[in-house]
């Protein structure tokens, strides 16, 4: 397959470069060569969110799929892949930025978890009934979950979006600020 003019080909080119150059910063790269020196450092380290109920805002979405195991209760289907971004404050006192992707099967046996979401960032209400998602507006709103954890193989601890809360069950007591 070609191109089938030099505009197309020179817009190509133009994206390559941009996808494998990466975006211009101000600073100085963060990355490194194959053979520079790399220090011990002492800086952040990922902190997972304490369990809770927090607010949160849509920072990111995609559309993704569902690939079921052999012997799943849930059949595969699409999947989509939200982006919550939580700002708290750990014991020292320093506040902290996660990113927590909630990953929302969208299949009949659970449009009840599709419905609770769009109900606790307002873009549902009960009462609504039967109506098409509004994905596209998603990014930007804000409500309040209940964050908790679970446990990798390998010891690491990762954070888990267990409930979203529509707004008149939300709790009234949340373990940060509003967006």
């Amino acid at each position: 397959m070609g191109f089938t003019d030099n505009n197309s080909k020179k817009a190509a080119y133009a994206a390559f470069e941009e996808i494998a150059n990466g975006p211009a910063f101000d600073e100085p790269s963060e990355g490194f060569g194959w053979d520079d020196a790399v220090e011990e450092s002492s800086g952040a380290k990922f902190e997972p969110v304490p369990d809770g109920d927090y607010w949160f805002t849509v920072t990111g979405f995609e559309r993704g799929w569902y690939e079921a195991r052999p012997g799943s209760k849930l059949a595969s289907c699409n999947q989509a892949e939200i982006q919550f971004t939580i700002d708290w404050q750990n014991e020292a006192g320093e506040w902290r930025k996660n990113k927590i992707v909630y990953k929302l099967k969208l299949s009949r046996k659970l449009q009840w978890l599709i419905y609770e979401f769009f109900e606790s960032i307002g873009l549902r209400r009960k009462g609504d009934g039967t109506t098409t998602m509004p994905w596209n507006d998603i990014i930007g709103k804000v409500g309040i979950c209940e964050v908790g954890h679970h446990l990798s193989d390998r010891g690491g601890v990762f954070n888990d979006i267990n409930k979203c809360y529509p707004p008149e069950d939300a709790p009234t007591v949340v373990r940060n600020k509003r967006p």
